[in-house]
């Protein structure tokens, strides 16, 4: 279909679909008994509804042995980053993690000065140090700075993902994109259940205790997220794109003020978002 190749539709579809994962996560969270359990879950059922998209991307796979073996160092990395996104998706408003995901790019942008010499971009470096602001802003309450256990596993996880970043160079443009996403959950998804030594009866227990409609509402539109994303920055441009998801934080924000109305937080939610827009567009430009 000639819609799907147009990146536009894709953007939009990701942020339909991160607003809706933030929400309906959300509610899914407070049935939440183990996060492990939780992470894999929704891994597992995220890579089901991939196997839905499978028709609608060219089945490819790459010769090159080394893809496949930077591909399983990658999704070592994504196992830890995914199980501490669920535990900070919980003790942070989808708002606010949202303008802590910005935080990958200034630590790529770190990598790429200190370990691949890239050139000094006075513009890049400012648009970072304005990304770094603003999520200092979201922490600073009552006359001081409120690090919470889930904002300092918030910035672990965005150090993780922009080392993944690093290592992962375009990979995914070499498999079925639905394929590749199957891959970046599943196996995560199994090292995880390997790692907390989780069986299929506690896996079975704790999807019991789930309001199973947002659950599986939650992987549904994760799945989405992952497809768009990847297939958006495919086919446009990094500094058009880059920005609009970052729109996230504003609506995510508009939709928590409706939800639970208070002015103050509003306002500087509001603040900081646009600060983390002008800090991505000045990064990507």
């Amino acid at each position: 279909m000639k819609i799907l190749e147009s990146w536009e539709v894709w953007v939009l579809i990701y942020l339909i679909s991160a607003i809706i994962f933030a929400q309906s996560f959300r509610v899914s969270k407070r049935q939440m008994k183990n996060v492990g359990q939780m992470t894999v879950l929704l891994e597992l059922f995220t890579a089901f509804f991939a196997l839905f998209f499978l028709p609608f991307f060219k089945f490819i796979f790459p010769t090159d042995l080394t893809i496949y073996g930077t591909l399983f160092l990658v999704t070592i990395i994504y196992a830890v980053t995914d199980r501490l996104n669920i535990e900070a998706r919980y003790g942070l408003e989808p708002s606010t993690f949202s303008m802590l995901k910005q935080l990958s790019t200034v630590f790529m942008i770190i990598f790429g000065l200190l370990f691949f010499k890239e050139e000094f971009v006075f513009n890049k470096i400012i648009g970072a140090i304005l990304i770094v602001f603003a999520n200092l802003l979201l922490a600073f309450e009552k006359g001081k700075f409120q690090l919470n256990k889930y904002f300092l596993i918030s910035v672990i996880s965005n150090l993780l993902f922009a080392i993944a970043m690093m290592i992962n160079v375009n990979i995914s443009d070499s498999f079925n994109l639905a394929f590749y996403t199957i891959l970046t959950v599943s196996l995560p998804a199994l090292f995880i259940s390997i790692f907390g030594r989780y069986s299929f009866q506690s896996l079975q227990e704790e999807f019991r205790t789930y309001d199973k409609k947002y659950f599986l509402l939650s992987s549904f539109t994760w799945c989405l997220m992952l497809l768009s994303s990847v297939r958006a920055y495919q086919l446009g441009s990094v500094i058009v794109i880059a920005p609009l998801f970052a729109l996230t934080s504003i609506l995510n924000a508009v939709v928590e003020y409706f939800i639970n109305p208070n002015g103050n937080k509003f306002l500087k939610k509001m603040v900081a978002a646009i600060i983390i827009i002008i800090g991505v567009l000045l990064v990507k430009a």
